[in-house]
């Protein structure tokens, strides 16, 4: 299973570059790609603003494939077409993370996984908690030729939620927690490091 981690945008609201800020012992790109990993999917990085940056900080690591929306400006719809169209094989489906969640719990892929073996139909399956829906969420490859279609500026949530879908319980708050301000990303940088529960 593939897991597509949109990180092309420019962060204009956090005031710094989200994807190469620091986090633990790498970045907050990388701890989303290191919980893909470690959740035995294989992470597509998509990148656009500072690509060359991206692209180096993941060189030395083949188990990551790093690919460039040229027109990541447009949004992160454009992003995910992208990461799909590098996967080159067959497949059911894929994930999707955004690169600015680094509290991501592995666990919530592998709940995912479980309710695909139990369903037949294809459907999105979103991590929820407590009836809100969160991330990571699984699209399956079915949805991607009217994806496709649609128009550039297009919410890719509003068309899921349009199409048959599903969610599974997560019980971590992890699965709503991006880095939008700085005062965010310091506090939960902090707890983190301090290993306190931030919620």
């Amino acid at each position: 299973m593939y897991c597509v981690i949109p990180a092309a945008g420019r962060s204009s609201r956090m005031g710094a570059w989200k994807p190469m800020l620091p986090w633990n012992a790498t970045t907050v790109c990388g701890a989303v790609v290191d919980t893909a990993l470690s959740a035995g999917l294989k992470a597509i990085v998509v990148a656009g603003y500072r690509a060359d940056e991206l692209i180096a900080e993941f060189a030395g690591r083949p188990e990551v494939v790093v690919v460039v929306n040229p027109d990541w400006e447009l949004g992160m719809l454009g992003s995910v077409r992208t990461g799909f169209g590098r996967i080159g094989e067959p497949v059911a489906g894929f994930f999707v993370a955004p690169a600015d969640m680094p509290r991501l719990p592995a666990a919530a892929f592998g709940l995912i996984a479980a309710e695909l073996r139990d369903r037949a139909e294809s459907r999105a399956i979103f991590a929820a908690r407590s009836g809100r829906l969160g991330h990571p969420v699984w699209i399956p490859a079915a949805f991607m030729p009217d994806i496709a279609s649609l128009d550039t500026g297009s919410r890719l949530r509003d068309y899921l939620l349009r199409r048959p879908w599903a969610s599974v319980e997560v019980d971590d708050e992890g699965i709503f927690v991006d880095i939008d301000t700085p005062e965010a990303y310091a506090a939960l940088r902090d707890a983190t490091e301090r290993g306190a529960d931030p919620f």
